[in-house]
């Protein structure tokens, strides 16, 4: 009897959590389709019901944060700037191997992937910078500022990562907090007044 639409569905998901968890912890080129496979549950012949290639899968797998973060659409508003940042590079983030977000996680491999792969990890960076700019107004200043604090809360959050000094890493993360805090206060007033009550 063939499989039904919703089985096929938790499966593909299966697979996309466990390639998810196996790439985060050891990179894309050390993950093999059968380490997956095995660790899913299931058999490496399955793999191709779902995906041509594993580039497809990785891909997907960086997407999943997408499911994750608030969107437009979404009836929840995300979370202000100041408090975005501050769990960003907190110990907790920092420290955890399996599921960080992926802008940290996969910024290696995805500068060595293919197109669709690349597509997928801007798609996460655009949504990240889209839930800093939230509170900040439309605007090209404000998107400015949105793309500064992107760049500084991954790039705190990855050197922190990469080096084996303990008190490095804190100094790093602290700097980068400190300066998207600084860009949060001095955000025009209207900016900085929606910021203050979304924080309220």
């Amino acid at each position: 009897m063939p499989y039904t639409s919703e089985h096929k569905a938790q499966t593909r998901a299966r697979i996309v959590a466990t390639a998810r968890r196996l790439f985060t912890r050891r990179g894309f080129a050390e993950v093999s389709i059968d380490q997956i496979m095995a660790e899913a549950g299931l058999t490496r012949g399955g793999f191709y019901n779902h995906f041509k290639r594993k580039q497809d899968l990785y891909a997907e797998a960086v997407e999943h944060i997408l499911g994750c973060m608030p969107g437009p659409d979404c009836d929840a508003a995300p979370p202000g700037p100041a408090h975005l940042a501050r769990e960003y590079l907190s110990d907790r983030h920092v420290a955890d191997f399996d599921t960080p977000c992926p802008l940290v996680a996969f910024s290696s491999d995805v500068g060595r992937g293919d197109d669709c792969v690349k597509r997928a990890y801007a798609q996460v960076l655009d949504s990240l910078i889209g839930m800093l700019q939230h509170s900040l107004g439309p605007g090209d200043e404000a998107r400015e500022r949105a793309v500064a604090m992107a760049t500084l809360c991954v790039g705190g959050a990855l050197l922190a990562r990469a080096v084996d000094d303990p008190e490095l890493g804190k100094e790093i993360r602290g700097v980068a907090l400190t300066q998207v805090l600084a860009l949060v206060r001095s955000a025009p007033p209207a900016a900085a007044a929606g910021a203050r009550r979304r924080r309220a």
